[in-house]
């Protein structure tokens, strides 16, 4: 991916909202719902995995992307246009995989659909991965340098890629692949950087953070208020999340983004 291409990616995004992927919320429609104020949405967590280890259920059930090229393409592609119909906003797929070919064929035709960024999800409970010693291992030391070959590949093949950590757990750990992953070329991190005891996003953690990455941070985690916002924008983020709010007021994201415009001028 070409320097002048993230360049002008940056440019869109910096100082702005997002919707975070929210497991299995975020299709098309429900994205360009709560569009406005967004700069980007990703969509719901998706799965790249071929048929025969098609175990999931539960709410991960309609989460697995169609494994052939052509009806991943044409899947995703019709998702996409539900989004761009409504607002100029950039689309991004949130994406987990138990196989780096798979991810990469997944990130590739999400690009093939009109579809803007991917982000390689490196966490979560999804059993049949962690079974696999995917996900949450990934961040783990001894897991790191398959981590690190996923990143490489993924940018060598020019996909403009955020890999996301859920910092509720693990944090050294991540602090040591993030400190890694300032050499690689990405697009940027995103961290849930949510304080559960205090229900808001933990600032001494985002510090910590920019101490070892320098480069495009997003952050995600119990932004409530504009006030919330403005302190993560203050602390370094580059861009800030919100997620669960949106999910019964559609208009959240919107209300937020306009709240803190006020106050910023």
């Amino acid at each position: 991916m070409k320097i002048e291409r993230f360049k002008e990616l940056h440019g869109r995004l910096k100082g702005g909202f997002f919707l975070s992927s929210l497991h299995s919320y975020g299709d098309g429609a429900f994205c360009a719902e709560r569009s406005m104020g967004c700069q980007m949405v990703q969509f719901g967590i998706r799965f790249a995995e071929p048929p025969d280890l098609r175990v999931a259920q539960g709410e991960y059930r309609l989460s697995i992307l169609p494994f052939e090229k052509e009806g991943c393409i044409n899947h995703l592609s019709e998702e996409v246009k539900k989004v761009k119909s409504q607002e100029k906003v950039l689309t991004c797929l949130n994406l987990s995989s138990p196989k780096f070919e798979w991810a990469i064929d997944a990130a590739q035709n999400f690009l093939h659909a009109g579809g803007d960024l991917v982000e390689l999800n490196v966490h979560g409970g999804y059993y049949r991965y962690l079974e696999l010693g995917r996900l949450r291992a990934m961040v783990l030391p001894e897991y790191q340098a398959e981590l690190f070959q996923w990143v490489e590949g993924m940018v060598k093949a020019d996909i403009p890629l955020i890999v996301k950590f859920d910092g509720r757990q693990n944090r050294q750990q991540i602090l040591l692949a993030v400190s890694r992953l300032n050499d690689f070329g990405l697009l940027g991190i995103h961290v849930n950087v949510r304080n559960n005891r205090a229900k808001c996003p933990d600032i001494s953690f985002v510090r910590r953070i920019r101490v070892h990455y320098s480069g495009f941070l997003f952050t995600s985690g119990y932004v409530r208020s504009a006030v919330d916002a403005r302190e993560l924008f203050n602390k370094g983020v580059d861009m800030v999340e919100i997620g669960e709010p949106a999910i019964n007021d559609s208009s959240f994201i919107r209300k937020i983004a306009g709240q803190y415009m006020v106050e910023a001028n």
